[in-house]
């Protein structure tokens, strides 16, 4: 049974001092009373904070701070763990946040949200002039209305479309709360419930392994070719470069990455094999055009740099050093 609907404003203002400058506070979501702990800046400066609650089927959180501070002066805050999961969308409204949640840092500006879980703890910084709205719903009813919605968790998300969509809602919900009864206030909340998994429904959708056995196919072919990019990749495809970037976020890198490891492991199996080509030429041949950037990357990857693995197989001394032919710096590097 979800809660009462039922909607909270507060006010809070004044200047922070040494012996308050650390706030905790509760927030009643989801039959759980979440923890919040933060500073709202340095000692001596201003503050003044919006708190706008909705509580619901979903409860959805208003949050504006102003602060006095210089424009780089930061507030902070932290959303320890609670006892049951919930799934909670971040929405940057105005100003910036950076958000540290599941081993990654999320930089949040407006028309960027992130998926975050209460499982993981998660840590904010705001910029002195900041709005971000949080909608929480419970984990186990989100995945059963969207599979899948898992793999976006800890990662940035576009705010457009349905999404955007939400956004307004919530604002416009926010501003006419005060005057709405109970039941009015649920329908809204539930209304935030439709349009939160109408947002995130198509982004959860997993790519086909067709698709995705193709464009791996495509890009092998295409190595060699310097000026390879995103978005030629996904027009060969008919597809978007947002759901290009899915594709590979389902298996955990980035297309560049993928690329830039594809060619290293050409040169890798070149450098061994090909004796009779020079390094310049190896790199020319997997579309790299600038060696000095290629060496560091390949020792990076394989802990050793390019003449070393030349080295193993030549039958010279040791010390005896390959020249590197410089192919000409153009093209994009992947």
């Amino acid at each position: 049974m979800p809660p009462a609907a039922a909607f909270h404003h507060r006010v809070f203002e004044g200047v922070v001092d040494r012996t308050s400058a650390r706030q905790t506070f509760g927030l009643p979501v989801g039959g759980q009373n979440l923890q919040y702990a933060g500073t709202l800046g340095r000692p001596g400066t201003g503050y003044r904070t919006v708190t706008r609650l909705l509580i619901g089927g979903v409860t959805t959180f208003d949050w504006t701070y102003q602060g006095t501070g210089a424009s780089m002066e930061r507030t902070e805050s932290l959303i320890r763990l609670s006892p049951n999961a919930l799934t909670y969308l971040c929405l940057c409204v105005e100003g910036t946040t950076r958000i540290r949640h599941r081993g990654a840092e999320l930089l949040l500006k407006p028309g960027r949200a992130a998926l975050c879980t209460t499982a993981n703890p998660l840590e904010a910084l705001h910029s002195t002039q900041n709005r971000l709205l949080t909608i929480y719903v419970d984990a186990a009813r989100l995945e059963s209305q969207v599979p899948g919605v898992n793999r976006l968790l800890g990662s940035t998300l576009v705010v457009e479309g349905v999404g955007d969509l939400l956004a307004q809602h919530v604002l416009a919900t926010m501003k006419v709360a005060s005057g709405l009864d109970s039941a009015g206030l649920a329908a809204a909340s539930e209304a935030v419930s439709d349009l939160l998994i109408g947002a995130l429904s198509r982004r959860a959708q997993p790519v086909s392994p067709a698709l995705e056995a193709q464009i791996s196919a495509y890009i092998d072919s295409w190595l060699g070719d310097p000026e390879l990019s995103v978005e030629r990749i996904a027009a060969a495809h008919h597809i978007s470069v947002r759901t290009l970037h899915r594709v590979f976020q389902q298996r955990g890198e980035t297309v560049s990455t993928h690329i830039k490891n594809r060619r290293l492991d050409g040169c890798h199996a070149d450098l061994l094999a090909r004796p009779d080509l020079m390094i310049g030429a190896i790199c020319a041949k997997w579309g790299i055009t600038d060696i000095a950037h290629f060496s560091r990357q390949y020792k990076s990857r394989f802990g050793c740099t390019p003449t070393d693995t030349r080295e193993q197989r030549l039958p010279h001394p040791r010390g005896q050093r390959v020249a590197l032919e410089v192919a000409p710096a153009s093209g994009p590097q992947a």
